[in-house]
């Protein structure tokens, strides 16, 4: 059986929307949208119009983004959504570096980046058995940032001896879990670190794009990769 092979056409210099990696498609708004902010399918809709319908896609949530709108466009209006190639006004968090992978973070809309491989990983840190002095106490957890769980198990339950048990959290640190705890009462420390995949949004179907240049005024190139659907 014949095969065909789609072929790069574009010249050096040329407009990235004359590339025929690239694809656009036209959605409706479900609400308001601004020019290079990632879309995701509207949701509230009922029946088909979930597919026909996009809005800015939510922070922090776990949406799938369609794409990157090429235009503003306010409720019942058409939009136009690179749904795979290059927009050179995607909206960005600040600090976004070319080459990094990128997923809508705690901004509505808005990129952000893969943090760096140190915390990439989920890390969990399990503590020696402490004792309470009656005033807060430094555990190093060793996980390089603030734990996002961090909890204290008693350790001493038994029933002659466990008398007033009483364990405050503190504010927990980039270094050390912080508790205060009952005097001369034992226990010990879990500080979990879940990796930024498992946090980020539309990391069930892995990065959503790829900086190609440097944030500047939270505007960057990016290409939009082609996603699984």
């Amino acid at each position: 059986m014949a095969t065909s092979t789609l072929v790069q056409y574009l010249q050096p210099g040329e407009a990235g929307n004359t590339m025929n990696r690239g694809q656009v498609e036209t959605f409706l708004a479900g609400g308001t949208i601004a020019l290079g902010e990632a879309v995701a399918l509207d949701l509230t809709k009922t029946g088909a119009d979930k597919a026909l319908y996009v809005v800015e896609a939510p922070a922090s949530s776990g949406a799938i983004v369609v794409g990157v709108a090429l235009a503003a466009a306010t409720a019942g209006q058409t939009v136009n959504v690179v749904v795979t190639g290059y927009i050179d006004v995607a909206d960005v968090e600040t600090g976004v570096t070319a080459g990094q992978a990128l997923y809508v973070g705690t901004t509505a809309g808005r990129f952000a980046a893969f943090k760096n491989a140190a915390t990439s990983v989920n890390g969990v840190f399990f503590s020696a058995v402490q004792t309470g002095t009656g005033a807060a106490q430094n555990i190093a957890h060793g996980l390089g940032v603030v734990p996002d769980l961090v909890f204290a198990i008693p350790e001493d339950l038994n029933v002659a001896t466990i008398g007033a048990y009483t364990v405050v959290n503190g504010a927990h640190t980039s270094t050390n879990a912080i508790f205060t705890v009952t005097l001369n009462k034992t226990y010990r420390v879990v500080a979990i670190r879940f990796a930024d995949a498992t946090k980020a949004v539309g990391a069930i179907t892995g990065p959503v794009a790829v900086a190609l240049t440097a944030e500047a005024a939270n505007k960057a190139a990016v290409f939009v990769l082609k996603r699984g659907y």
